[in-house]
């Protein structure tokens, strides 16, 4: 089975557009979307509907939630703020009954965990090495059999790992495939599609070979010009449109 794992759409029609297509060519079984398909982008019905159509698996991301539930939006930033409002004008009924049954995590063949910030809370972050610790002391605890944990809402690829010796660490970003060594955990992220916060502009995603266990990013360009207009016009805060172009 080869999984396309992605997250983090946050309405961008035109980088979902290239990431979908690009998965033609992976011989992708089985799409998992991270969560936070909406928030920050000028196209999250389109999104909403696109996925739908898809049939991927979808996981309830923080943005996703608050589109929901406004008296969450209070905790997000202005911008955020402001384009989650201009989301819930945009989704009609049948997407937001869609939405409401996105999973808090997933599971598959009891190894393979799949949540949007940590498996405690899609609102929890894991940036440095002391929260991915945490995360793995968390599952050994919990569910001890999950041997590698899809996350997202950080908006950027990394492996963290756990190897036998209780010794965590990153593994340098790589294009090439990562053979997952059956003796490790591991805490991984596709990145973002919609916003990536690299300093490189494209679209992020990754193919997950379960037989074979490894683990290939995936980077696309898309039409940034057109996702930063369409920003514009909807009256969004100028700073979404700039920092497309820029990947932060």
């Amino acid at each position: 089975m080869r999984l396309g794992i992605f997250s983090d759409i946050h309405g961008n029609l035109e980088a979902l557009q290239a990431v979908l297509k690009a998965m033609e060519d992976d011989s992708i079984d089985m799409t998992v979307h991270l969560g936070d398909l909406v928030g920050y982008n000028a196209n999250p019905a389109e999104c909403v509907e696109l996925i739908h159509g898809a049939g991927s698996v979808c996981i309830m991301g923080n943005h996703d939630l608050a589109v929901m539930q406004p008296e969450l939006t209070r905790n997000f930033n202005a911008v955020a703020h402001e384009a989650l409002n201009y989301a819930r004008r945009q989704l009609n009924g049948s997407s937001l009954k869609f939405m409401k049954n996105f999973h808090s995590t997933f599971s598959i063949m009891e190894s393979f965990l799949f949540c949007h910030g940590t498996p405690e809370s899609l609102f929890s972050y894991i940036l440095n090495v002391f929260q991915a610790r945490r995360t793995f002391h968390m599952l050994h605890k919990q569910q001890p059999a999950i041997q590698v944990c899809f996350y997202g809402h950080t908006h950027q690829q990394r492996v963290w790992v756990l190897n036998p010796q209780g010794k965590v660490f990153a593994l340098p970003l790589a294009y090439s495939s990562i053979l997952l060594n059956p003796d490790n955990h591991y805490l991984i992220n596709p990145g973002s599609v919609g916003q990536p916060r690299q300093q490189d502009n494209r679209a992020r995603y990754l193919v997950f070979d379960v037989n074979r266990q490894t683990v290939t990013f995936k980077a696309v360009p898309y039409d940034i010009a057109k996702a930063q207009e369409k920003i514009l016009s909807a009256g969004l805060p100028e700073y979404l449109a700039i920092r497309l172009a820029e990947g932060v």
